[in-house]
């Protein structure tokens, strides 16, 4: 299914305020911490990056602030992924610097993050902590043309309350063409993710061809399978399949192009 992409800058989308010192007026040394941005009341694809742009700014914004910091300087990007039963995903990426004083020496730090998945629901936003595995092999004795970059990565979202088990296994479709020896099988792994956390998995193989995702969650004896197919080359980012674990049970997702900052 073709999903379109949308690229916005908290800067020039959102807010005013997006992207600029703001002082306290009362003339404390210190920066002032900023509001978070509402959830939008219409949550179309441009809305939610632009909120979702606004809000990784100003949570960059005040941790430097609670810091001490005496001037910062953030912007911040982010992309709508996909959107299912009212939820929406994005991801979002922020970068700055931010300066201190220390005793009339003044420091400049620089703010950057990595990318972050966001879901934005009608009750909640979730920012959700990420952990990265490189899990693939290296293909430099591979000739060039039968390679591609970025690989292939699975994103692994658990927007549960509760931790879950996964199986995630990654099959060549076309296993016949296949450098692998076991025909086809690129990943078979298992992995546990804590609750409102989120995994990838990067790196899995950068040889074109067309791969089966699958991950499947077992719950009170009922399993839960989301399965995608993905040609490779695919999206211009790590990951470029999303799984997403909620109370409803599995599903997959193709990721759309990421633009970071």
């Amino acid at each position: 299914m073709d999903r379109r992409t949308f690229l916005l800058g908290a800067g020039g989308a959102a807010s005013a305020l997006a992207g600029c010192a703001d002082l306290d007026a009362l003339g404390d040394s210190t920066v002032a911490e900023r509001n978070l941005p509402k959830r939008p009341t219409d949550p179309t694809p441009e809305s939610v990056a632009a909120y979702v742009a606004e809000y990784e700014e100003v949570r960059a914004h005040n941790r430097h602030a609670r810091a001490g910091a005496t001037e910062v300087t953030v912007e911040a990007v982010a992309t709508f992924d996909h959107a299912a039963g009212g939820d929406s995903f994005a991801t979002a990426q922020h970068a700055g610097t931010a300066s201190y004083d220390d005793e009339g020496d003044r420091t400049i730090d620089e703010v950057t993050g990595r990318p972050v998945p966001y879901l934005v629901a009608s009750d909640r936003t979730l920012r959700m902590p990420v952990e990265r595995r490189r899990v693939g092999t290296d293909a430099s004795d591979r000739p060039s043309n039968e390679t591609t970059s970025p690989p292939l990565g699975v994103r692994l979202c658990n927007v549960s309350d509760e931790p879950r088990e996964f199986a995630v296994t990654v099959i060549r479709r076309d296993a016949e063409q296949s450098h692998d020896a076991d025909g086809g099988a690129v990943l078979s792994t298992a992995v546990g993710l804590g609750p409102e956390r989120a995994l990838e998995l990067l790196a899995i193989t950068d040889v074109r061809g067309t791969y089966r995702v699958t991950a499947s969650m077992e719950d009170g004896g009922v399993t839960g399978q989301g399965r995608i197919d993905v040609g490779l080359p695919s999206a211009d980012r790590g990951p470029n399949v999303d799984v997403i674990v909620d109370d409803g049970g599995v599903s997959a997702w193709h990721l759309p192009s990421f633009e970071g900052i």
